[in-house]
């Protein structure tokens, strides 16, 4: 039986959300199939709740820690394979590895997000140290494949995915809860926009944002958040997946959300579109899901059955595919 090794990096900067839950999500499914001696290199001190058919090991944080002792680690555990949920892989590994591709802000340059010349070199430098590159979108997919150059072909496709939601969908009217934004708190988010274009609408239901920096949510929580919201709003300036976008479908949650390809690829027609750089777009988007009932009333009719496209079993497929490939 194989052993490999999941690279939980991204589970060292707090409770798990994002990048982190997309990571969790994956790892229990692909548990839960078998065939493997699954192990999840967990930074020291991590919340993360136990795993079944999982063994944890702590894993050191920290660049440069990372390439120093991760290949020591991974001998030690005699790995066939290293799954990373992020692009830095170490360069020295004594196993194949796998990156994931997540999003490469810098290299769109409307976001006004450049990166230092150091972390463009590191990342495209572990990229192309990876024997397979997934990435969750079209997109990031060739994003990934322009800094691979000539070693593009080793980037594929492979969505993140989400649990199907354990309760059948409330109707419209029954969503009597918040307008839900789920994300962090960057610039990126557009909180102030979104903030902005509510006070002008003013309507009688609660804005809610949550995420870091100041309010986390359990899964529970969460769930039952997307269960009864008035709708989920996601007018993000950049993304590179858009895991609540796929998290409001998998509910029947009315959504509204940025015009991004990354975002049409996951909601299709089922979203309510705006313009995140224009807050008169962002108002009439928040005013169609809050009070367009035929709108809102489609969307939680056919989320599910988009949200159906992104699987956890198609993810699970995607990564045995993957793992059995690299391994042959």
């Amino acid at each position: 039986m194989s052993v490999i090794a999941f690279d939980g990096v991204c589970l060292g900067d707090g409770p798990p959300t994002g990048v982190g839950r997309s990571f969790l999500n994956g790892l229990r499914a692909y548990a839960q199939r078998g065939g493997a001696d699954c192990v999840l290199l967990a930074p020291e001190g991590a919340a993360v709740e136990p795993i079944e058919g999982v063994r944890r090991v702590d894993a050191p944080l920290g660049r440069l820690r990372r390439q120093r002792h991760l290949p020591r680690l991974l001998r030690d555990l005699g790995a066939d394979l290293l799954h990373s949920s992020v692009a830095a892989v170490p360069l020295r590994a004594p196993c194949p590895t796998i990156a994931t591709a997540h999003d490469f802000p810098w290299l769109h340059r409307e976001l006004g997000e450049p990166a230092s010349w150091w972390r463009r070199f590191a990342t495209a430098r572990a990229l192309r140290s990876a024997a397979r590159v997934l990435a969750p979108s079209t997109m990031t997919l060739r994003d990934a494949r322009r800094l691979l150059g000539p070693r593009a072909r080793r980037a594929e496709l492979v969505p993140h995915g989400v649990p199907a939601a354990q309760d059948r969908p409330l109707d419209e009217a029954q969503r009597t809860g918040p307008l839900l934004v789920l994300g962090d708190d960057r610039p990126r988010k557009n909180r102030a926009r979104v903030a902005a274009a509510y006070e002008q609408l003013a309507p009688a239901t609660e804005l809610r944002f949550v995420g870091p920096p100041n309010c986390y949510v359990d899964e529970g929580q969460k769930r039952e958040l997307l269960r009864t919201c008035r709708a989920v709003v996601h007018a993000s300036l950049f993304e590179g997946f858009g895991l609540p976008v796929l998290e409001a479908l998998a509910h029947g949650a009315p959504l509204l959300c940025s015009d991004l390809p990354p975002l049409r690829e996951i909601a299709g027609d089922v979203a309510r579109y705006v313009n995140p750089r224009d807050p008169a777009s962002i108002e009439a988007g928040l005013a169609a899901v809050h009070s367009d009932r035929a709108l809102r009333q489609k969307q939680v009719d056919e989320g599910p059955g988009r949200a159906a496209q992104f699987s956890l079993r198609r993810l699970v497929d995607g990564w045995r595919r993957v793992h059995a490939e690299v391994l042959a």
